[in-house]
């Protein structure tokens, strides 16, 4: 039997072709991420590859530090359309409870007064000193606080988030432009695309007003300074690289974290492509932000634990029954009166001893490590232990703080491990040493009076910043 198919008509045909032509990644060149309450937070898709980071020896504004070099970035990631809003942060902070540094802290942030950025207590990321709505991008927010974001937002968006390297920054700026501006080459140009000193006014403006670049991101240049993950030197060096992350926290003065993008704050050639900028990451500043990255490939979300269930034998074999708990209630009830028992033994003996040191992180180096500690366990020292060359280094330290302290050992350990928190006397009696309060006492204020002498050098090359630059 023959059969007679249809002629298609052009209109068909049309549709054929534009399936056919549409680029595979079509669909998926955006993601957006569902914050709850009719929040969402929208990024794009930066396809890897190479290009030249830094800038050329002629560029306007260039400076010292932006030696140029070929940069490979071996696979696509998700960029945020915009940096992170007020707005999005906000829920953040109400699904969470979060509190910022600038809020948990005694001093404040560094907010705007009409001239220059200055520290008080009333300075966070929900006062900065100038008019926000939920459109302005977050500010007053450290290196820190924006990496908390980025784990919340990871257990919404069922995939890895982060902050973006500083190679996949200005990949994902300059969008394929080798030029000054990821549109064109000058101060007049740059006005089109981004806020700065001489066009935003007295802080922060609302996402997605300027010009976006090719990938059809927003604010890359101005408007906030954005955290990125590497610690700051001086140059790159000038060898091609593939995936670059500098790991290093000592190649600078001190350790500081580099951000991009230029500022409100700022000159325009601070929002160069390859303008580079540091603070220190606990850092806490009006012109500071953040922007987000994410991986291409969603990890599985885990379900919520299903009821529970028992086996039930039967004589077919083996069924699954609804769960009924009552009948181990009484064996329940002295089993739950031991568990207790035994937690609030542990949770006095550590009070005696030391608690666990909860919330402490650290950070190995070349020849030794950075440790860092809650601002609130001031008063309390930590004992460590470091694996050096196959064997252990023991030892104490008196509470570094969010700032972080940096402890010698010679050579690059292979491992680190915070022991527990203790009271400085006990920790010390733990090692064998005599400490006391009063010795405790005089070591903050040594410690105080050399952040306030650092702070006093350090505002003598930032006219109208605050210390942290």
């Amino acid at each position: 039997m023959n059969l007679r198919l249809p002629r298609p008509s052009t209109a068909m045909l049309a549709v054929f072709l534009l399936l056919a032509l549409r680029p595979a990644h079509a669909a998926d060149d955006e993601l957006r991420v569902d914050l709850g309450a009719g929040v969402h937070l929208d990024l794009v898709l930066a396809p890897g590859g190479s290009f030249p980071q830094g800038s050329p020896a002629t560029e306007a504004g260039r400076g010292d530090d932006e030696t140029g070099r070929t940069v490979t970035i071996s696979h696509p990631y998700f960029i945020g359309k915009y940096p992170v809003t007020r707005g999005q942060f906000a829920r953040f902070v109400a699904e969470t409870g979060y509190r910022t540094e600038a809020e948990k802290g005694t001093s404040g942030g560094s907010g705007f007064d009409g001239q220059a950025l200055v520290q008080r207590k009333e300075f966070n990321w929900r006062s900065p000193g100038f008019a926000q709505d939920d459109d302005h991008p977050v500010v007053i927010v450290t290196y820190d606080d924006a990496l908390a974001f980025t784990q919340w937002l990871s257990r919404k968006a069922g995939r890895a988030v982060t902050l973006p390297t500083e190679a996949q920054w200005e990949m994902a700026c300059r969008a394929g432009s080798k030029a000054r501006f990821y549109q064109g080459a000058s101060d007049d140009e740059a006005r089109t695309i981004g806020w700065f000193k001489q066009n935003a006014g007295n802080g922060t403006r609302a996402v997605g007003q300027k010009k976006p670049n090719a990938l059809g991101l927003f604010d890359m240049s101005g408007n906030v300074n954005e955290w990125v993950l590497d610690w700051y030197g001086p140059s790159y060096g000038e060898a091609a690289v593939k995936d670059p992350l500098e790991g290093r926290s000592t190649l600078s003065d001190k350790p500081r974290r580099v951000l991009r993008g230029g500022s409100w704050l700022r000159d325009a050639k601070n929002a160069r492509c390859a303008a580079r900028y540091r603070n220190t990451p606990g850092s806490r500043n009006a012109d500071n932000g953040f922007r987000v990255v994410a991986s291409v490939d969603a990890r599985p979300v885990a379900a919520p634990t299903a009821a529970a269930a028992t086996v039930v034998p039967t004589a077919k074999g083996v069924e699954i029954a609804d769960q009924d708990w009552t009948h181990w209630l009484p064996l329940l009830c002295p089993v739950g009166f031991l568990v207790f028992g035994i937690w609030f033994f542990v949770k006095i003996v550590r009070r005696i001893l030391g608690g666990s040191a909860r919330g402490v992180r650290t950070h190995i180096g070349d020849d030794g490590f950075w440790i860092y500690s809650p601002d609130e366990t001031r008063g309390r020292s930590i004992s460590y232990t470091a694996v050096v060359g196959g064997a252990d280094q023991p030892g104490v330290i008196a509470s570094p703080g969010s700032q972080g302290e940096y402890v010698y050992t010679g050579a690059r350990p292979s491992a680190v491990k915070a022991l527990r928190m203790a009271d400085a006397v006990a920790a010390a009696t733990l090692l064998g040493q005599d400490a006391s309060d009063e010795d405790q006492r005089r070591r903050d204020r040594e410690r105080e009076e050399e952040e306030r002498r650092r702070r006093d050098r350090d505002s003598s090359s930032f006219t109208g910043y605050p210390s942290a630059y």
